[in-house]
């Protein structure tokens, strides 16, 4: 689970920004957080909503940890065309941007960060937090004359003896993560810190999921894959998945790919043409499967089907978001950019319910940003889930969570108050010149 991350000089956060997920005293929406039932663990929340105007910083907190994410992993580059620093201050060009995860894993409580400048990884640092407080494991320091320095913390000093070790260090390029240069060199030692941030998955706007294949042999999916519909007044009567010739998607595909699917490539792949198809490669064998999307005409009661261009954009919106019930089952920490796009409130909120009651039993987080403002429910949202994020008179992006208004009552109308200007972040309209 994520327990905090800050940024600082990273796109629109110059000084040091945190989003926490530190779960307050407040007992009310229980299945809203995680129980630690331990000393030095917080109780953590298992989601967080944040509200702003437009340009005022949200996609770029998501766009932040999906960049640290993508070094992390040695992924492409998702901001390789922009410039990553804070533009709007002189200095930034040379301070260096900062990232920091604190995480929680199998009860372990780790904190990671790293430091770039001018494409130079040039300090890197893992520590561990048990309830004797917190313990260097090693902090790594670049420099173009002394090249890779390394100190470990009392735990791990026979580390400096290990050969191999040493040897990972001296090859490790400046422009790359020492965790991440043990795990390709065959070190155990870190992968789970590693692995953690595959649990990360990032959803922006335009962007598919496209993880259908989960809801083979997942009879729970498929039911709230019914529900949600029915629920939200789609006008979809079924959902069914129906096994079809493999040949027929194939068939679809460019040939360059459909050859090196024959060769029985044990991997997993959604196409979404005309319809909906899902495909799966193992031991040699190939399965593929239509999802099948049906409305009743009114005056027969007959089913009819429908394909994906016939679909309204919200009714493809909330199909492709459907999988992050599956996600969250998982473990997954899922960002959701924009989270009402294509969406009425009201199906906001339905499916909001559902990811909840999805991972009651989990330890899924989900963060999301939105202009929705019906979701500033104390009925719906705790208070410590709730989040704004604005640009000060320096156009910096500055984060604060609603817990910072003490006096706030639980019955306060939030949404009345927050269109009204009393929490900030909202868009602020100049007098039009006549």
């Amino acid at each position: 689970m994520l327990i905090q991350f800050s940024v600082a000089n990273c796109l629109s956060f110059n000084e040091k920004t945190s989003l926490e997920f530190f779960a307050s005293k407040d007992r009310n929406l229980k299945e809203q957080l995680w129980i630690s039932e331990s000393r030095y663990i917080p109780n953590l929340l298992k989601a967080a909503f944040i509200f702003g105007p437009n340009a005022g910083g949200k996609s770029n907190l998501i766009k932040a940890i999906h960049y640290a994410k993508s070094i992390v992993l040695g992924e492409q580059n998702p901001l390789r065309n922009r410039t990553i620093y804070f533009k709007l201050c002189p200095d930034c060009p040379q301070k260096p941007i900062f990232f920091e995860f604190e995480m929680l894993i199998e009860r372990k409580i780790y904190r990671y960060g790293f430091e770039i400048k001018e494409g130079v990884i040039f300090r890197e640092w893992l520590w561990k937090i048990n309830s004797t407080g917190e313990h260097k494991v090693y902090e790594r320091t670049f420099d173009k004359l002394q090249k890779n320095k390394i100190s470990y913390g009392d735990n791990y000093k026979v580390l400096q003896q290990d050969e191999y070790f040493n040897f990972v260090l001296k090859g490790t390029p400046e422009n790359k993560l020492f965790l991440t240069e043990t795990i390709n060199r065959n070190i155990e030692l870190f992968r789970d810190v590693f692995e953690w941030f595959k649990k990360i998955v990032i959803i922006y706007p335009h962007s598919k999921l496209q993880s259908f294949n989960v809801l083979i042999n997942n009879e729970f999916l498929l039911q709230e894959y019914r529900k949600l519909m029915k629920l939200c007044d789609l006008g979809i009567d079924d959902i069914n998945i129906e096994k079809i010739d493999a040949d027929e998607v194939l068939n679809k595909l460019p040939s360059a790919i459909r050859d090196n699917l024959r060769m029985d490539l044990p991997r997993n792949i959604t196409l979404k043409t005309d319809e909906r198809y899902l495909m799966n490669f193992k031991n040699g064998i190939q399965e593929a499967y239509r999802i099948l999307i049906s409305h009743k005409i009114p005056a027969t009661e007959t089913k009819v089907e429908f394909k994906i261009n016939e679909e309204s954009d919200g009714t493809n919106r909330i199909f492709d978001l459907i999988p992050v019930l599956q996600l969250l089952q998982e473990d997954a920490i899922v960002f959701v950019d924009e989270l009402d796009r294509s969406l009425h409130p009201l199906i906001s909120k339905a499916f909001i319910k559902a990811l909840f009651t999805a991972n009651k039993q989990h330890q899924g987080q989900f963060i999301v940003t939105t202009h929705d403002a019906t979701l500033l429910d104390v009925k719906l949202l705790r208070r410590d889930l709730i989040w704004f994020i604005r640009k000060n008179y320096q156009m910096e992006s500055t984060l604060y969570s609603l817990q910072e208004f003490e006096k706030v009552r639980n019955d306060k109308a939030l949404q009345k108050a927050y269109l009204a200007g009393l929490y900030g972040a909202i868009p602020i309209f100049s007098d039009e010149v006549e």
